[in-house]
């Protein structure tokens, strides 16, 4: 063999090489946006079920206060008691529905970052 053709098969050789690394890291970079995505798409999931268990725990505490201004006594306690806990309830889910909403931030800036 030549001088010649052993250069132009190394060279061969590392070109294949280069083009092999490339290429997993490509797919690295396509696994980890992929990764990305589908957190980004289950925390919209929980921030949407969140938000719906919040507005259904507030109306039913909204309905149970109507309630109680109908009743008297220890029945009016009963409910204004169990309005407040559902209220509470509400307060907590919106609280939890703020850190996913930065979570969500925080995953889209990454996702940006990946691109």
């Amino acid at each position: 063999m030549s001088l010649y053709t052993e250069v132009l098969l190394r060279t061969r050789y590392r070109d294949y090489l280069a083009e092999e690394r490339r290429k997993k890291e490509l797919e690295a970079k396509a696994w980890k946006r992929k990764a990305a995505e589908d957190d980004l798409e289950e925390l919209r999931k929980r921030k949407k079920t969140m938000l719906e268990v919040s507005q259904v725990l507030t109306r039913e505490a909204d309905k149970t206060a109507e309630e109680a201004e109908a009743k008297s006594g220890t029945k009016m306690a009963e409910l204004i008691s169990k309005s407040n806990i559902l209220r509470k309830g509400s307060k907590k889910k919106l609280a939890e529905l703020e850190i996913i909403e930065k979570e969500i931030e925080a995953k889209g800036a990454e996702l940006r970052k990946i691109e």
